[in-house]
C-alpha cells in the first residue's frame, strides 16, 4: 500500500516537471522584436555635367616619314658600292655602280644613227628644194612634188626617233650610277659587288634609305577616344603629342597629327593616328616611344571617381542614394580613363548621389547616412 503511494506521488512530480518544461521551452520560441541596425555612414558625390580634359597616353613607333627603295633601273653587273652602310647620305649621292660599257656602246650607236638620219633629212631638204621650181616652170610633176615632201617629212620624223633613241640611251648610261632619291639614313646592301642586277625584278633592289630629319609617330587607339582626338582636331583645337623616351625624357617638340584613320583595323579594332616629329637632334626610326595625346577635351562629361564603380556578373554599377537614404545598385557604362576618375557614358544623370566612400559597407534594403565629399580635380593619364 505505501509503495502504490509512493509510485503516485513519483508520476504527480513528473507530470509537474514535464509541464513546466514545456512552458518554458514555447517561451523560448516566442519571437523576439529585431533592432535595426543604425544607418552606416557612407561619401557621396552630386554627379554634375563638366568638361573634362583628357591626357591620353599610348605606346608609339617612330617612323621615318619617307622610306625609299633603292633599285637599279637598268640591268648588268654591279660593280661597286660606294657607300657605308648606315651611314647618312645627301640626294644624288652615288651608292652604287652598274657596268657602264655596255650602256657607253649602246649611247654610241645611238649618236650615230641620228648622224645617219640628219644626213638623209639634209638629202630631203634639198631634193624638196630642187622640186619646187621645177613644178612652177612645168618640168615637174604635183607627184614629184608630193614624193619630195614625203620623203623630206619621213626624214624629219626619223631624225626625232634618232634623237629619241639617243635620249634613251643616254639615260640608261646615267642610270649604271645609282644615287640616292632622298636624303637620309642608308640601311644595308641586299646585292654585293658581282652580282647580275635585272631592271623590273626582286634582283634590283639594292638598299633602303629612311628619311630621318622628320619621323611618323605611329599609334592606335580605340575607336571611342579616335573620336575624341578627330571632334578635337576637326574644331581647330591645338591637338599634339608629346614623345617621350621609355626613361620619360621629352623627344623633340610636340608633334601635331597629320592622319586619322577613317576605318577601324579589323584584327585589332583600333584606329591608327600619325604625328609628324620634327627630329633635329637624329633619333633613330623604329624606336618605341610614349605618346602623349594633348589638347583633347570632353565637352559636359559626366564624371565620378574610379573607386566609386563596382564590379559585378552583369559589369560595372554604381550605388546611387536617393533623398530618403536608400541605395540601388545602377548599372553604367564607363568611357575614358582620365587619372583617378572615370566618364560615365551612360546610366547616370546629373543630380545623382553616387556613393565613393564606404562601398564596401552598403547594404542593400537598409538606408545610409550620406555625406558629401568634395570632388577631386583629375590627375594624370591612363590609356
Amino acid at each position: 500500500m505505501l509503495t502504490r503511494q509512493r509510485c503516485r506521488s513519483a508520476r504527480r512530480g513528473l507530470g509537474l516537471f514535464t509541464l513546466f518544461a514545456g512552458l518554458a521551452i514555447v517561451g523560448c520560441d516566442a519571437p523576439q522584436p529585431m533592432q535595426q541596425p543604425p544607418p552606416v555612414v557612407v561619401g557621396v558625390v552630386d554627379v554634375q555635367p563638366r568638361a573634362l580634359a583628357l591626357d591620353l597616353e599610348y605606346p608609339a613607333q617612330l617612323r621615318g616619314a619617307r622610306e625609299v627603295e633603292v633599285r637599279a633601273r637598268v640591268s648588268g653587273i654591279l660593280l661597286e658600292r660606294r657607300y657605308e652602310e648606315g651611314a647618312r647620305v645627301a640626294a644624288g649621292d652615288i651608292l652604287f655602280r652598274i657596268d657602264p660599257e655596255p650602256f657607253r656602246a649602246a649611247a654610241a650607236r645611238a649618236r650615230a644613227e641620228v648622224q645617219v638620219q640628219e644626213a638623209n633629212l639634209g638629202q630631203a631638204r634639198r631634193e624638196r628644194d630642187r622640186i619646187e621650181p621645177l613644178l612652177e616652170r612645168n618640168l615637174a610633176s604635183l607627184r614629184d612634188r608630193d614624193n619630195a615632201l614625203a620623203a623630206f617629212e619621213g626624214a624629219e620624223a626619223a631624225v626625232a626617233a634618232a634623237r629619241a633613241a639617243l635620249r634613251t640611251a643616254e639615260l640608261d648610261l646615267s642610270y649604271t650610277d645609282v644615287r640616292a632619291p632622298i636624303a637620309g639614313l642608308t640601311s644595308r646592301e641586299v646585292r654585293s659587288e658581282g652580282s647580275l642586277v635585272t631592271a623590273g625584278d626582286d634582283s634590283s633592289l639594292l638598299t633602303y634609305i629612311v628619311q630621318e630629319d622628320r619621323l611618323y609617330v605611329d599609334l592606335s587607339v580605340s575607336d571611342t577616344e579616335a573620336d575624341l582626338v578627330r571632334a578635337a582636331v576637326d574644331g581647330g583645337g591645338s591637338v599634339a603629342v608629346n614623345v617621350t623616351n621609355a626613361e620619360g625624357h621629352p623627344i623633340g617638340a610636340p608633334a601635331p597629327i597629320e592622319f586619322i584613320s577613317p576605318r577601324i583595323d579589323d584584327a585589332t579594332g583600333t584606329v591608327g593616328i600619325r604625328a609628324v616629329l620634327e627630329n633635329p637632334g637624329g633619333v633613330v626610326p623604329g624606336r618605341i616611344v610614349r605618346a602623349h595625346v594633348t589638347g583633347v577635351e570632353v565637352a559636359n562629361a559626366l564624371v565620378i571617381p574610379k573607386r566609386a564603380v563596382v564590379y559585378g556578373a552583369m559589369g560595372p554599377y554604381v550605388w546611387t542614394v536617393d533623398g530618403g537614404g536608400m541605395v540601388t545598385p545602377t548599372p553604367v557604362t564607363l568611357g575614358a580613363f582620365v587619372g583617378n576618375d572615370v566618364v560615365v557614358a551612360r546610366g547616370l544623370a546629373a543630380g545623382n548621389r553616387v556613393v565613393v566612400e564606404g562601398v564596401l559597407k552598403v547594404i542593400p534594403g537598409f538606408p545610409v547616412k550620406a555625406e558629401p565629399m568634395a570632388a577631386e580635380p583629375a590627375q594624370g593619364s591612363a590609356p
